[in-house]
């Protein structure tokens, strides 16, 4: 390697590698691939090392330079001044870190007194008093004044490498940076987190919008039950007026009626029901939220209003556009109705459910209520989409119920992405999440993907696909004695697939005995030693690279102190009670390096050192042949409530977040994720196959009946995957056929046939579906983004309709093979078992403060989670070590039958102690190897 050479490397790394912002292991890589490519002798690892940080080096200054010079002097002041003065006020204004002033009005006001551990704060929950603390973020953060373009060509991962510097460093080092380094990195961090603030912004506006309909929801709810549970004698009234025409049909209503039901009490009762038909309940609900709108969230809900700037690329969505903009310059006239109606954009912009409360009629006589209720219902009849249009002249439009009616339309079009906002990032510009060289290298798009360039090509395979299992499900039908399709012509509410559960698997005697076996061999081994022991054996704390710039830490000291944060974060014991048990680690040392060191990033690469190591380490002899099925299942976390994550689960009654599990047959967890317990399974599900970068050849995957969906289907064909989901409605579900004359040729399916598929829609939709399927594939847009983006809310798009076309045929596809084979119903059971599994090991780790997040933080609420998956990971790890070295003694090997050998988990814990007080000893290794040959000996 000649100096030329050893030039041309580092030009190679600063061009190439390292703007995505890669590890340094990962570095070396890419450098030895280099090295190889061009035939040159690789050179010492000091000698590389020494080239790496070079590279880094000149990359670096030349990524900073090019930001500078962009900065101009208004925004270098504007940073000046949030750094500065970062201690709470003296004069006598309460100002904490929480932004937690008594007077709201008064910060929103005077945003400029935000300072950068204020921007570091994440919301703090869906309340109204929140709102301007949001905003006075987002304000301030725009008075920075950075370009457009600013990081244009940047990827999302440097740009991240550069925020979490400035996010785990204090003010006071930051300060101390050259200008040259100190205003690049303050302008990178301020641009990503203004984006970051506009999307918890925007989400915190769409919360507090659903929570009014809510709110008006469970307040109906309970008049209606407390008016049911009422002793007025009105279903008594009703029941004895029925019974009685049932009993007279022939007679006399004064003969026979008003004897027993006076017509005094007839008409009370019909003036009180008069007006519930079949949209009282809807109308009620609307008042509510009309009412919760004026009376309480209408000044924040329109401040929120005005701090976003709303685009929209779909041409239906302008008049939305329309009536916000009229909304923000009405908003300071008063009044109950606005003074002109004609100039009102209502038409195609609420409801009409909306728009039978917004328009009344403008009467002048006293009668103007009566007429309203006589004449709601027959108004609600109407199918119209003009009602309520075509007399605005001599009507008035209802302020408050027409800008409730507006806001709830926008929230349902931002969550679909029919409309965006400017500057945010999940919020952004749905072009954005396009792969913008797509036309340029669409041919190698393509053979990314493994499709054909022909839309023609593509749904021939498919449908030749969906021919071949229909026919054979249609001949195998009749033979299969565990299914049935119930053909008759009666409507039958329990469906029509019947399928016979399969029979209970053999016991597996001699599980029991190995773990006992394990656990006199390998006795209270402590959780924190099963960390210590991976890493000494595999060295994953080398992926812990320090945000900062530089570290002078001793490697030992760094060690002890990583793995003592990693321990506390991870079983949820926190630093605190860690630091007591051991002198030489203070509870000051180790929030330092949870600061410098730990980040999501850096665990993350940890874990898939750790899951490679496992997947090394397995004898195939034990554990079979490498996977390539993953299950894919969610569990409930408690949590603190004081955040956007925190959300009310249905099942679990109570707050929390959701940890989404991708765990492969040998109970390795290979991706973890946090989640809201509303967000979509199925963009979860997807999230994990794209991104969890171990050696795993990830092809079939095992959900249960949330983690599925018709686009799910859709999209994991188009990205190779195998969606294998067990279906709790599988009696229910419909077949559909290629063509509409196909129908006939599957006579012993005719019940549960659907239709036919649409291919023309696929065809002419096929390059963008493509070019979705690529942004999904190299990562420029979020699988849940994306699932929310083609909702039914979006139903007119024309790539939805082409993917919800390729999903209804890929899930015939699948239902066909699951109806036909019991196996991969096993299959399928026993995968999604072992995630079962899996959630009762984690509770087991995650032991501190009775299982609950004790945070509000979303960071360190991700932290915590990552962290739990490291300690999972690394149990595994040396369980299998454990499991193989005891069946590596012959008696073992003979004792075993099949059923043991299916039953074999490393997800044993009986014979580790995650509890108490553990000094870490780093002289002192854990007995594996050679135990079972010295008790022989």
């Amino acid at each position: 390697m000649t100096m030329a050479d050893n030039q041309g490397l580092i030009r190679w790394l600063m061009d190439n590698i390292l703007p995505e912002a890669p590890a340094q292991i990962q570095c070396q890589a890419h450098a030895y691939e280099f090295l190889a490519k061009n035939k040159i002798e690789a050179c010492t690892p000091l000698q590389l090392e020494r080239c790496i940080n070079t590279a880094h080096y000149n990359f670096e200054r030349q990524f900073y330079a090019g930001i500078f010079e962009k900065l101009d002097a208004k925004t270098i002041v504007s940073i000046d001044n949030l750094l500065c003065d970062n201690e709470p006020d003296q004069s006598g204004d309460k100002l904490t870190s929480d932004i937690e002033l008594d007077n709201k009005e008064e910060l929103a006001e005077d945003f400029t007194r935000v300072k950068l551990r204020h921007l570091k704060k994440g919301s703090s929950g869906v309340k109204l008093k929140n709102v301007n603390a949001e905003i006075a973020k987002l304000k301030r953060l725009r008075l920075v004044n950075l370009p457009i373009n600013l990081l244009a060509n940047v990827s999302k991962k440097l740009t991240i490498k550069y925020y979490n510097r400035i996010l785990a460093a204090l003010p006071s080092s930051i300060a101390e940076h050259k200008p040259d380094i100190l205003y690049p990195t303050m302008a990178i961090f301020c641009y990503y987190r203004s984006q970051l603030v506009t999307d918890t912004t925007a989400d915190l506006f769409m919360r507090l919008i659903h929570k009014m309909r809510n709110s008006a929801e469970n307040f109906i709810n309970k008049n209606i039950v407390a008016e049911v549970k009422c002793i007025n004698g009105k279903f008594d009234i009703l029941y004895v007026l029925a019974d009685t025409a049932v009993k007279n049909p022939t007679g006399v209503i004064a003969d026979a009626i008003y004897p027993k039901v006076s017509k005094e009490t007839l008409e009370s009762l019909a003036q009180e029901l008069q007006n519930r038909g079949n949209k009282w309940y809807e109308n009620k609900v609307q008042s509510k939220i009309r009412s919760l709108y004026a009376y309480a969230n209408r000044p924040m809900l329109l401040d929120l209003l005005e701090v976003f700037t709303f685009q929209s690329n779909n041409p239906s969505s302008q008049v939305l556009l329309e009536a916000i903009s009229f909304i923000k310059q009405n908003r300071p006239d008063t009044g109950k109705y606005y003074q002109d109606s004609k100039i009102v954009p209502i038409k195609d912009v609420i409801t009409d459910a909306w728009v039978s409360i917004a328009v009344e009629r403008a009467l002048k006589s006293k009668e103007v209520k009566v007429e309203q209720e006589s004449t709601r219902e027959e108004e609600n009849k109407e199918s119209s989409k003009d009602q309520g249009q075509a007399k605005l002249a001599d009507s008035k439009i209802n302020r408050m119920a027409y800008e409730a009616g507006v806001l709830e339309e926008l929230r349902r079009q931002l969550s679909c992405k029919l409309i965006w906002i400017e500057g945010a990032d999940r919020y952004r510009n749905p072009c954005e999440d396009l792969p913008q060289d797509f036309d340029e290298r669409k041919e190698y798009y393509y053979k990314e993907l493994g499709v054909p360039l022909d839309g023609k090509e593509f749904t021939k395979k498919l449908r030749d696909s969906l021919d071949k299992h229909l026919q054979e499900l249609n001949v195998g039908i009749s033979t299969n004695p565990k299914v049935k399709i119930i053909n008759s012509k009666s409507k039958n509410k329990s469906g029509r697939i019947k399928i016979t559960p399969y029979s209970p698997q053999k016991e597996p005697y001699n599980i029991k005995a190995l773990q006992r076996f394990i656990n006199r061999q390998w006795s209270t081994i402590s959780l924190i030693d099963i960390l210590k022991e991976a890493d000494l054996r595999i060295g994953f704390t080398k992926h812990f690279q320090t945000v900062a710039s530089k570290e002078i830490i001793g490697q030992e000291q760094l060690l002890k102190r990583l793995l003592l944060c990693l321990y506390a974060i991870g079983s949820n014991t926190g630093l605190k009670r860690i630091s007591s048990a051991n002198d030489d680690s203070n509870y000051s040392d180790l929030r330092y390096i949870k600061r410098r060191f730990i980040n999501e990033t850096n665990v993350r690469n940890s874990i898939v050192e750790i899951v490679n190591a496992i997947f090394a380490i397995k004898d195939t002899r034990i554990w079979g042949e490498a996977t390539t099925g993953c299950a894919s299942d969610s569990t409930q976390l408690s949590c603190w409530d004081q955040n956007l994550m925190a959300e009310w689960h249905v099942r679990y009654h109570e707050r929390g977040v959701m940890i989404y599990w991708h765990v492969d047959k040998d109970a390795t967890c290979v991706y973890s994720q946090l989640k809201t317990c509303l967000s979509s399974e199925v963009g979860a599900m997807l999230k994990g196959v794209l991104k969890h970068s171990t050696n795993m050849d990830m092809k079939q995957g095992y959900v249960d009946t949330h983690g599925q969906s018709t686009i799910g289907f859709g999209l994991s064909y188009l990205i190779n995957f195998d969606l294998l989901p067990r279906l709790k409605n599988i009696n229910k579900q419909k077949l559909y056929y290629s063509m509409p004359k196909d129908k006939d040729n599957y006579a012993n399916l005719t019940s549960i046939l659907q239709g036919s598929i649409n291919w023309e829609s696929i065809e002419v939709n096929y390059n963008e579906v493509i070019r979705h399927a690529v942004a999904l594939k190299i990562g420029t847009v979020d699988p849940d983004v994306m699932i929310k983006h083609f909702s039914k809310d979006n139903y007119e798009h024309p790539v939805y309709k082409a993917l919800t076309e390729i999903g209804k045929a890929v899930k015939t596809i699948f239902l066909c093979r699951y109806i036909s084979s019991e196996e991969l119903r096993i299959e399928i059971n026993d995968a999604l078992n072992v995630v079962e599994r899996l959630n009762g090991i984690m509770g087991f780790i995650f032991y501190g403060k009775l299982g609950e997040i004790t945070t509000n933080n979303r960071e360190d609420q991700e932290l915590a989670v990552v962290c739990l998956h490291l300690l999972q990971v690394c149990m595994v790890y040396i369980n299998t070590l454990i499991i193989q070295e005891a069946l590596s003694d012959p008696i073992w090997k003979s004792k075993l039958k099949p059923e043991d050998m299916r039953a074999l988990t490393p997800l044993i814990h009986s014979h580790i102690n995650p509890y108490g007080l553990f000094p870490l000893d780093l002289n002192k290794r854990l007995k594996i190897e050679n135990t079972i040959t010295g008790l022989a000996a």
